[in-house]
């Protein structure tokens, strides 16, 4: 064997290999230890007397090889013959006692079909390899006979191109994937994704694991949220950003970045007033706990956008701000407003992002942006782990305004591929505005060269969202099945239901599975041909940058 021998170890994990005097009985160095037991199978015949002394008589060793070697020649003849026509008579005996039990037993009729018909042997005389002139399959059977087959083993195409992610836990194979490479395989047509597991399950060990190995194939990536600060590290060792906003370190959420160099005046120009409209929305709707602008109000935020893209106004939300309670706001013509309403709509804006201003929130989105973020870095990590997970106001307001931002990194098509990654999935889909945008942002994945990727705790808690058929909740509905690779954890036995109507060719067997999934295991769902567990593979040195759970055990 090339390289280092086979270690050996004893029942206790000792390597025996390197000490000779555990390895060998009694110490003596000369002589093996004599335990255990060999078996052979006899293969040559034993020599008859009458053979033995024609070999006696023999003049030369030539003469003596010959005579042995035709009379062992034909001893072998006979005895080979005679385990062959043992096994034929055991064989007629086993087929007779499979005919008695088969009126007794239905199941036993299930046999794979005799392949002894003309056409059959017509296809094997025209074939070759398998390959022949006449389609004829090769065999066929159930999954009762199978017994094996499960959708774990037999779901078509398990392996894609891409970076190592894990092994699959079935067949113990490397398991590679790439966020494109299920479209490239042909198996689906989207690059999105999401992520569904209890707490400690073995979900974000799987995100960072697929980050950083993205990384490595030369894809980007940007973390939209970070309320624990765990991708910070792991930032860090990428050689990646991490953003922190508040307390002086600015981002304006309607700054709209570097201009794409297909766009000419005209559509730049739309695209702006677009994206800063829908940024204000984003806004106003998180400040309002989900409600959205009135129509009214949303005309004169969009009267506000046209003028922040025409120079008329500072494209911030101090100055927006300033201009509803000044002349701007007295004057601005607005088709469908007249003066009172305009007046009434000015006012309840500037008690919604007053807030942002002069309020509570201050202090991180109001003013032009203080904070550089490079868009080639490997690694973007936007950290919230500042706020008060109970300030829902103040999540919800950041996830908005770094959505705006994240949406104008995206549009500068710069060339470079980048995977989205919600790390708080239930902070966009509680905000309809946000659910929007990241609808938007997952049907223009061509054009924007992103996959999103969503992590969501139990799917039984979307009915919070409302019920099947409001509104809000078939929107929710559609980005979860827009997202055609997901990775399923552990689920509480509640979900499954919901899961069921997500998955409808969700299987009796995966059903059983879910609930009962080991830590660390998922279950890969890519499109409707490939369902498989992985585990992930993380090295030494990765796993103490990736792993967050240490506290959880005490």
């Amino acid at each position: 064997m090339a390289g280092k021998e086979l270690d050996v170890l004893d029942e206790h994990g000792k390597d025996l290999s390197t000490d000779t005097d555990d390895f060998y009985d009694d110490g003596h160095t000369d002589d093996p230890i004599r335990s255990g037991m060999i078996v052979a199978q006899s293969v040559l015949p034993e020599l008859s007397e009458r053979t033995l002394s024609r070999l006696e008589t023999a003049k030369t060793p030539q003469e003596a090889a010959t005579v042995a070697s035709k009379t062992i020649a034909k001893a072998c003849r006979k005895e080979r013959k005679r385990i062959l026509d043992e096994a034929h008579a055991e064989a007629r005996r086993q087929s007779k006692r499979r005919k008695r039990r088969r009126g007794d037993d239905p199941k036993a009729n299930d046999l794979l079909p005799r392949s002894t018909g003309p056409f059959v042997r017509l296809h094997g005389i025209l074939s070759f390899g398998g390959a022949g002139l006449v389609d004829v399959p090769a065999h066929s059977t159930s999954t009762y006979r199978a017994g094996v087959l499960t959708p774990w083993l037999a779901s078509g195409l398990t392996m894609f191109e891409g970076p190592l992610i894990g092994r699959e836990t079935a067949s113990g194979t490397p398991f590679r994937f790439d966020a494109w490479s299920p479209v490239r395989a042909g198996v689906t047509t989207s690059v999105n994704g999401m992520v569904v597991g209890m707490m400690g399950s073995g979900k974000s060990m799987f995100l960072k694991t697929l980050a950083i190995r993205e990384i490595s194939y030369g894809r980007h990536i940007i973390i939209m949220s970070d309320p624990k600060g765990e991708w910070v590290s792991v930032a860090d060792a990428v050689g990646g950003q991490s953003v922190q906003v508040g307390h002086g370190n600015y981002l304006n959420p309607l700054d709209v970045g570097s201009r794409p160099s297909d766009l000419d005046d005209e559509h730049w120009l739309m695209d702006c007033r677009s994206r800063r409209s829908v940024a204000l929305s984003g806004l106003v709707s998180s400040l309002r706990d989900g409600v959205m602008p009135t129509s009214a109000e949303q005309s004169l935020l969009d009267a506000a956008s046209e003028d922040m893209c025409a120079g008329l106004m500072n494209p911030t939300v101090t100055a927006l701000v300033e201009a509803l309670d000044g002349e701007w706001g007295r004057t601005r013509d607005v088709r469908g407003l007249n003066p009172t309403s305009r007046d009434q709509c000015c006012r309840s804006l500037i008690l919604t992002l007053d807030k942002l201003v002069h309020g509570f929130l201050q202090g991180a989105f109001e003013c032009e942006s203080t904070i550089g973020i490079d868009p080639s870095s490997p690694m973007i990590v936007f950290d919230t782990s500042g706020i008060d997970g109970n300030d829902t106001v103040r999540r919800s307001v950041y996830t908005a305004a770094l959505s705006a931002l994240i949406d104008s990194i995206l549009t500068a098509k710069d060339g470079l591929y980048r995977i989205i990654i919600a790390e708080e999935g239930w902070e966009v889909l509680s905000n309809p505005m946000l659910v929007d945008a990241w609808d938007k942002r997952m049907r223009m994945t061509g054009d924007w060269a992103c996959s999103n990727w969503m992590l969501l705790h139990e799917l039984a808690d979307l009915e919070k969202f409302g019920d099947a058929n409001s509104a809000q909740r078939k929107k929710v509905d559609g980005i979860l099945t827009l997202s055609e690779t997901k990775v399923i954890y552990r689920q509480s036995p509640s979900s499954l239901e919901y899961l069921a109507q997500l998955l409808p060719d969700l299987t009796d067997d995966e059903k059983y599975a879910i609930p009962r999934l080991e830590r660390g295991v998922g279950l890969f769902r890519v499109g409707d041909k490939v369902r498989t567990l992985v585990h992930p593979i993380v090295s030494k040195t990765a796993y103490p940058v990736l792993n967050t759970d240490s506290g959880r055990f005490g």
